[in-house]
């Protein structure tokens, strides 16, 4: 499984949330489909940035790519990064560096970055005003 989930977050949540149930709105969905295409937004970076490392393949092929958002009660999330213990270590020292290689600060940010952070906010928050405009027809 791995290990980086993307929540929601972003400035006005609670208010966007609180509109679209005014509209008689489940959130879950809404929740569902913010978390999606914030994964949709971010895997292609991640993609992008581990593809110049092609030694066995097997870290690029252990990027998760499934969209499946996983409830824990009220938290709903979505798995994001590599599989660790499907070929996804060498990720590891590919953002952080090891004695004797440079860390990729590309592949770091496309999983961690301040940009990344900011296109899953603007992302979620896109998904949740479109459902809105959605219901007010």
């Amino acid at each position: 499984m791995a290990k980086n989930k993307i929540g929601l977050k972003f400035e006005g949540l609670e208010e966007l949330a609180g509109k679209f149930e005014a509209l008689e709105g489940s959130v879950k969905p809404a929740a569902e489909n913010a978390l999606k295409a914030s994964k949709a937004a971010v895997t292609p970076e991640i993609d992008k940035a581990i593809s110049k490392h092609k030694l066995t393949g097997d870290t690029a092929r252990s990027l998760d790519r499934k969209v499946q958002v996983n409830w824990t009660g009220t938290t709903a999330s979505v798995d994001i990064g590599f599989h660790i213990r499907d070929g996804g270590l060498p990720s590891v020292f590919l953002m952080y560096g090891t004695p004797r290689v440079k860390k990729d600060t590309a592949l770091y940010r496309s999983v961690y970055g301040s940009k990344t952070k900011k296109l899953i906010a603007e992302t979620q928050k896109e998904v949740f005003q479109k459902m809105i405009a959605r219901r007010m027809g």
